[in-house]
């Protein structure tokens, strides 16, 4: 079975489907890391580009030395061999990782990993177009969200617990930029798949989430209807 889970930046996502998987003994798949260690290879092969330089020139083939594996049931990520942690969740990272994202090539190139790295099944997977484009077949489809301010709040706190210094009104500012983009571009845009169960977690705890979650994949397991509904 594939759990597909998408939604806008700080709707609780990776959080989320982290301990969703722990619980249902998936693999997790954070698709949103791998689009920013694509930007953070980018600066760093190309520290003296500009950003459209940078990605002009990125040679997403076999020679580009990112790599994708699943230990441990979760999502490791390598440069050159090396293994890269929180260096890419900086917020500048998380920037030029939205305007990688629109590009179709580099979409097509992750999209291939997303597949490969889930050919055994069993995954948990979030992204942004996780349920509409990467796994349209999955066997369950959630979109998780929440207002504005909620996100906004979310992910300064998240950024505050990783000692990144960061300010809430330009944080808020990315946030809603980062989602008009991501609804608008012409490729993958973000939005709930037709058969998908929207969540809004504003007023949810993580725990109350996670057992909705918990739930909807139990109950299609048993391809019975799910016992408990989602409210804002």
């Amino acid at each position: 079975m594939i759990v597909a889970v998408d939604g806008p930046a700080g709707a609780g996502k990776s959080t989320v489907c982290r301990l969703l998987a722990r619980e249902l003994g998936y693999t997790f798949l954070d698709t949103g890391a791998m689009y920013r260690a694509v930007a953070w290879a980018l600066r760093r092969q190309f520290p003296d580009g500009t950003e459209a330089e940078s990605i002009r020139q990125a040679p997403l083939d076999e020679s580009f030395p990112l790599r994708f594996d699943i230990q441990d049931a979760d999502l490791r990520i390598f440069f050159s061999g090396a293994p890269l942690g929180d260096e890419i969740r900086e917020p500048e990272i998380t920037r030029l990782a939205s305007s990688v994202s629109q590009l179709a090539w580099v979409r097509s190139y992750l999209v291939g990993w997303q597949r490969r790295l889930s050919a055994d099944g069993r995954v948990v997977a979030e992204g942004r177009d996780t349920t509409t484009v990467v796994f349209p077949e999955a066997e369950v489809k959630v979109f998780l969200t929440a207002d504005l301010a909620t996100r906004a709040r979310r992910r300064f706190q998240e950024y505050l617990a990783k000692g990144i210094s960061v300010e809430y009104t330009t944080l808020e500012s990315q946030i809603r930029e980062r989602d008009e983009a991501d609804s608008k571009r012409p490729i993958s845009p973000l939005r709930p798949a037709p058969d998908a169960r929207v969540i809004d977690t504003s007023r949810l705890e993580i725990s109350q989430v996670v057992l909705i979650l918990v739930d909807i994949v139990r109950s299609r397991e048993r391809a019975d209807p799910p016992r408990i509904e989602a409210g804002p």
